[in-house]
């Protein structure tokens, strides 16, 4: 699938929020509040896709799956309202419903984010549920998710109750995925050294 063009996320307002499903308590997270950038599509769904993939060096792969890992973080790239590096604090399960069971993520973002703005406490909270395409990509991985850094993107979406959520897929960190979701957003480093053109001085 190609990318879909970029879409500009518009300005977050940050608000502390309790849990959904818990009580309020002296454990909360900070959810941002906005008006979505545009509705979420099947389209957005194929790379937003909750789901956790463990591809360490996709050039070993070759040939087509290693064509569809790139075209999978350029979408993803293009179209998320956060990319930062993370680490998984907490993975914890649940039950939304009697049926059906949940994964929660906890994640906090240990740099600056390459695009998009983070809650005060740069945690975000990332779910998926029994039956979903990305539940077994976590259930049973806790101590894997919580060994090493993650490339995350994120496009948040206003569920069915008007709750902003995020969609979601992480990526190992490692500086060849950060660098083609830099070249696919076209980032520039800040804190990079700029050239300085010095003209000599007349006499």
């Amino acid at each position: 699938m190609l990318p879909l063009p970029s879409m500009n996320a518009r300005p977050l307002l940050v608000l502390t929020l309790c849990l959904a499903g818990a009580a309020c308590s002296s454990t909360r997270a900070t959810v941002p509040t906005h008006v979505a950038s545009a509705p979420f599509t099947p389209d957005l769904a194929a790379f937003f896709d909750d789901a956790v993939d463990y591809v360490e060096n996709v050039e070993d792969l070759g040939g087509r799956v290693a064509s569809d890992w790139r075209r999978q973080i350029d979408g993803l790239a293009q179209n998320s309202d956060v990319i930062t590096v993370v680490r998984v604090e907490t993975v914890t399960s649940g039950s939304e419903s009697s049926s059906s069971g949940s994964m929660r993520l906890t994640t906090v973002s240990t740099r600056a984010p390459l695009r998009g703005t983070l809650p005060e406490d740069r945690r975000i909270d990332l779910r998926v549920s029994e039956g979903e395409v990305g539940y077994n990509t976590v259930r049973n991985s806790s101590t894997r998710l919580q060994s090493r850094e993650w490339l995350m993107f994120v496009r948040w979406y206003d569920d069915a109750d008007g709750q902003v959520r995020p969609h979601w897929h992480l990526t190992p960190s490692t500086a060849a995925t950060i660098q083609r979701a830099q070249d696919a957003i076209g980032y520039i480093d800040p804190n990079a050294p700029r050239e300085q053109v010095v003209r000599p001085t007349s006499n």
